[in-house]
């Protein structure tokens, strides 16, 4: 059998495109490799007729084991990370790595969709591995990977990775990347490196926000849950920041020690660089400012948005799906009802293809406007960060 594994790194805040090298692993051939199959077939045996019935590209248990696992390997991080968030299934991330393991492409793709996600890819032939196997493999890759302390960031932490590459890992457990779908797909005469494989497994998971970020840390180093955004409230679950029905507190407290008098007030614009490049990894917003602006050589993923957006003026288009030239980020937040006027907060945005009609509504005090057949452009939802 063989397993191979690939994944996308582009630099985002000075935008630098980093490339890596990909890493290829050699496992004994078998001819059992059918039973990762029986799964997706239909009772005729055949892949596509059961996909154009409308069947998932990938099993609700497998799909559960990928969570559960990519929850464990987050909350055992080492040295232990403090704003480790839980993640969750994503059915729009899931379709959209669905549609590119039907490209059977072993690339990263599509390009228009990479600077909003995250992606990695695992490929196989030969005898069975569950999908779980590329996920351990994606997070072995620590072992090559030595973490960036706080006084190595002089502002901008290196990627020390010893190995052939590591940012699998560092996608993995990237502590602000709540949200996972995945897909499997088979694939025939796949190539890969210019082998073609005849039967290929093909995995593609997607993540949002996307991590990766150059310059940065994938997570912040301290005690589990000690900088949680505050829209958890506290809650945290096996080492993750977390809100849920099973939601309990941290069991050990960090020591409560009072804060020293700076010496200095700090500027406005320390305090920006501090929330956005160690705390949440989030970009400071106004109640004007439109998603267009802030795509532009940059990611599109999680903000911070000010309280009192519903007297702004901008512009929302849209209900659900919101047009991203006329729309403004945190008016369209509090439209959603994913933050509440009076406190803001922060929100994460992912962006969708663009869509034909965006339809008008009142909601949250905050009236959207209609638009049919826009000329070009990108559509976006907005989540709470919980």
């Amino acid at each position: 059998m063989r397993l191979v594994s690939l994944h996308w790194l582009r630099g985002v805040p000075l935008v630098l495109l980093l490339q890596t090298t990909t890493s290829m692993v050699m496992l004994p051939n078998s001819t059992g490799w059918e039973q990762i199959l029986d799964k997706y077939l239909d009772e005729d045996g055949d892949w596509w007729e059961a996909k154009q019935r409308g069947k998932r590209a990938i099993t609700d248990n497998d799909a559960q084991l990928i969570l559960d696992l990519h929850n464990k390997l987050r909350g055992q991080v080492y040295p232990p990370a403090s704003n480790m968030e839980y993640m969750v299934w994503d059915t729009e991330l899931e379709r959209t790595a669905e549609e590119w393991a039907e490209t059977c492409l072993w690339e990263h793709g599509p390009a228009g969709l990479l600077p909003q996600i995250g992606q990695n890819l695992g490929a196989h032939w030969g005898r069975y591995r569950p999908p779980t196997s590329h996920v351990q493999a994606w997070y072995d890759e620590v072992k090559d990977y030595s973490f960036p302390y706080p006084q190595e960031c002089n502002p901008y932490c290196p990627l020390k990775c010893s190995g052939p590459v590591c940012t699998h890992y560092t996608q993995l457990v990237w502590a602000t990347s709540s949200r996972i779908g995945c897909a499997v797909n088979l694939c025939y005469n796949m190539n890969v490196w210019g082998q073609i494989w005849a039967k290929a497994v093909y995995l593609v998971c997607n993540y949002s926000p996307k991590g990766n970020w150059w310059g940065h840390a994938p997570y912040k180093h301290g005690t589990p849950c000690s900088a949680c955004p505050p829209s958890y409230g506290g809650g945290c679950k096996d080492n993750l920041c977390y809100r849920g029905k099973n939601k309990r507190q941290r069991e050990t407290e960090p020591p409560n020690f009072p804060a020293p008098a700076p010496t200095q007030p700090p500027t406005e614009d320390l305090q920006k660089n501090e929330m956005v490049n160690t705390q949440q990894m989030s970009q400071l917003v106004t109640c004007d400012t439109k998603l267009r602006d802030q795509c532009k050589g940059t990611t599109c993923n999680r903000y911070e948005c000010p309280a009192g957006c519903l007297d702004a003026t901008g512009k929302v288009v849209g209900t659900v799906y919101y047009e991203m030239q006329s729309s403004v980020i945190c008016r369209a937040a509090v439209h959603a009802g994913v933050i509440r006027n009076d406190v803001g907060g922060y929100i994460d945005v992912m962006p969708m293809d663009n869509r034909k009609h965006y339809t008008a509504s009142y909601q949250n005090g905050i009236f959207s406007e209609s638009l049919q057949n826009p000329p070009g452009g990108k559509a976006f939802r907005v989540f709470a960060v919980i």
